[in-house]
């Protein structure tokens, strides 16, 4: 097989991971571009190619695969710089995208906020009402053609439409799931009468129950739409022009891979990219390290990302707020909370020290970096506890302005608080990472797993320095991957094409009955078939295929439905009750009360080729011929600075031992050791971080 790199765009760094047909890994890092992102991506792509010791052209030219993660859907749809777009729905529901089955004012509130009215407000629409025209057509609940489309109707949204100078349009009628027809006839006449607008069709984008977030669903995915299309298409463009033969495809929110042409079809998809691809790589390297339980953690320069496998597989999310709007969109299920290196710390009214959810970015990042950053952040808090070397910061490639970190934090926190520049420091490091525990505690313990049954994987560039603080409070074991920064890069190349095939069809049967088991074998069979079709056309073979269905079940009278895998129709309902008893506890069971099968979907995978990890035999337990030397660091088990022995994490053997206080520097991050605490380097190069045997 031929080199793959995968590539991760981050709010602050953009990062690459090379693999080379032997399993051998090699990564890169380099500040994002924010304003473009692609030409930080070329950068990058050059600097891998120095790194192999050659010219971008040469390099590009051994490469098979790129895979791609990226932010360019979720920073257009964050900033509102997406499509201008109109919206065609049933008459009589022009306002459904506006209502939100009032959910729009407290969405993405959290449950303290929530009760907070200042917090509470509907999010700025993307498609004003004077661009929503109601269209004449009814399918009534069966799939039944109640009112023939008004193809006059069609016809007249889009002059009105056309004056508007829209981009895209979005289509979302009542009931199109059920039968598709008037959106399928209403597309084909937009496209006549609006030629190269971009038209996005609910049935096509979410064939689900749930009249607002199918709305919701297909108008996000309009707005994106040209914005990506162009996206995808340059990229390409762009590789091609540097000599790259190579096969790209873009990581998918699920953690999935798909075709430029698919992303542009369904950008959507791509919300929340980045994150995906740690989850996914931590399900591979769990696989290989015997690791069935897993809790991801992703700090990076932003946020921090946390996630979970069970069982071996990540959990997924059928659903999710973004934006204040609810997607009906398959997706990792990930909880991200505002803070990251870099995010900035300040004092609030009252004398209360707060971190993030704002943050420095890459641009002009943490006041340490010297780009004109006068705010506090994580990281010069780190800088100014000892943490990071200011000499050795990204390989040497950033040097940091310790002065310029210890002048903010004097300024914002020190001053205001009248305490020393190390105490605010040390400060913002236990607030931090006081967060990050309670953020664990939340994924697992509020949803029926016990922590301990986990180990945590540490990556991102400051998921290292703070994971190994807290999380021993509530694992065993904390491994650092060896891909440790650049890790979610790694998810871009240890993912497969991906496709899901959704359809809502509900049906209720009673507890003592059995569903319609040919009916349910029917819509499975379909949708097979449409999810084999949609991989064949992404350039997936027969025989690489791993297919899996499910069926989405609640009790009667129940708005959230639990996920089942749909092994074999004869044992839905049993398997039904068996996982909401596990989820829920076997006393929240409903007695005598009817079982609904709601939405059916086939997820399709088709195997992408990649090299095993390579695997070094361990050695000798002494890690002295990577030591540096020694300096004054914070211990946030003694609660001050400390005489810490530092390592070059790059010199590392396999085998080698180190015990806390240390820190280890790579190129991408800084792993920190505290005393009670000791790191093994294993056969992967992964740190592998425990308690020390009493």
């Amino acid at each position: 097989m031929a080199t793959a790199i995968g590539i991760d765009i981050g709010g602050t760094f953009t990062d690459t991971v090379v693999m080379d047909d032997t399993g051998a890994i090699r990564t890169y890092k380099s500040p994002t571009t924010p304003h473009a992102l692609i030409e930080g991506l070329l950068d990058n792509i050059e600097q891998a190619a120095r790194g192999e010791g050659r010219d971008a052209r040469s390099f590009l030219a051994t490469v098979g695969r790129i895979g791609h993660g990226t932010t360019a859907a979720t920073n257009a749809y964050i900033e509102r710089r997406g499509a201008r777009v109109g919206l065609l729905t049933t008459r009589g529901f022009e306002d459904t995208i506006f209502q939100q089955r009032m959910l729009g004012m407290t969405a993405g509130l959290s449950r303290d906020e929530v009760t907070d009215y200042s917090l509470r407000s509907v999010p700025e629409p993307l498609c004003p009402p004077w661009r929503v025209a109601a269209i004449r057509e009814r399918v009534d609940w069966s799939g039944r053609a109640v009112m023939p489309l008004a193809e006059e109707d069609v016809r007249a949204a889009a002059r009105l439409l056309a004056e508007e100078s829209v981009e895209a349009v979005a289509v979302c009628f009542l009931w199109s799931f059920k039968n598709p027809a008037h959106e399928q006839r209403t597309a084909a006449l937009l496209a006549d009468e609006l030629p190269g607008v971009y038209i996005s069709v609910s049935s096509s984008v979410a064939p689900r129950l749930g009249e607002y977030e199918r709305m919701a669903t297909t108008l996000v995915n309009a707005y994106l739409g040209p914005g990506i299309a162009r996206y995808a298409e340059t990229l390409e463009q762009s590789l091609a022009d540097r000599g790259s033969r190579a096969r790209v495809l873009l990581l998918d929110s699920a953690g999935g891979m798909m075709t430029p042409l698919e992303a542009a079809r369904q950008p959507v998809r791509l919300l929340v990219s980045g994150p995906s691809g740690g989850l996914t790589a931590s399900e591979r390297l769990g696989a290989v390290l015997g690791h069935a339980n897993v809790i991801t953690f992703d700090m990076g320069g932003t946020s921090t990302d946390v996630g979970l496998i069970v069982d071996g597989a990540s959990l997924r999310r059928q659903e999710t707020e973004a934006g204040k709007y609810h997607l009906l969109v398959p997706m990792a299920d990930i909880t991200a909370i505002g803070a990251g290196g870099g995010s900035i710390a300040r004092v609030e009214a009252g004398g209360y020290l707060r971190v993030g959810p704002e943050s420095a970015g890459a641009d002009p990042g943490p006041a340490c970096y010297g780009r004109g950053g006068t705010h506090p952040t994580v990281t010069d808090a780190d800088l100014v506890l000892g943490v990071l070397d200011p000499d050795r910061f990204l390989g040497g490639q950033l040097r940091l302005d310790r002065d310029a970190a210890e002048r903010a934090l004097s300024e914002h926190i020190a001053q205001p608080l009248g305490m020393s520049v190390l105490d605010a420091a040390a400060g913002i490091k236990r607030i931090v990472d006081s967060r990050m525990a309670d953020l664990v505690r939340t994924v697992t313990l509020e949803r029926g797993h016990d922590p301990r049954e986990f180990v945590l994987y540490a990556f991102g560039g400051a998921g290292p320095t703070h994971a190994p603080t807290f999380a021993l409070e509530l694992v065993d074991t904390v491994v650092v991957p060896a891909t440790q920064s650049v890790h979610s890069a790694l998810g871009a190349i240890a993912s497969d094409l991906h496709v899901v095939c959704e359809l809502s069809e509900p049906m209720r049967v009673n507890r003592d009955g059995t569903p319609d088991n040919a009916r349910v074998s029917q819509i499975l069979a379909e949708l097979e078939a449409r999810a084999r079709t949609l991989l064949a056309a992404q350039g997936a073979r027969e025989d690489e295929l791993d297919l899996s269905h499910w069926v989405e079940m609640r009790y009667a009278r129940q708005t959230k439905e639990l996920r089942v895998p749909a092994w074999t129709p004869d044992g839905l309902l049993a398997t039904f009750e068996l996982l909401y008893a596990r989820r829920y506890g076997s006393e929240s069971v409903p007695q005598g009360v009817g079982i609904e099968l709601v939405t059916f979907s086939v997820e399709a995978r088709g195997r992408l080729p990649r090299p095993d990890f390579r695997r070094t035999q361990p050695g000798e337990a002494d890690a002295s011929a990577a030591q540096l030397g020694r300096r004054d660091a914070f211990d946030a088990a003694a609660g001050r600075l400390v005489p810490t022995e530092i390592y070059d994490g790059d010199a590392l053997k396999p085998g080698n031992r180190i015990g806390g206080p240390a820190i280890v520097e790579f190129y991408g991050t800084t792993v920190a050791l505290s005393y009670g605490q000791t790191a093994v380097v294993d056969d992967l190069l992964d740190v592998v971080i425990r308690r020390s045997e009493k």
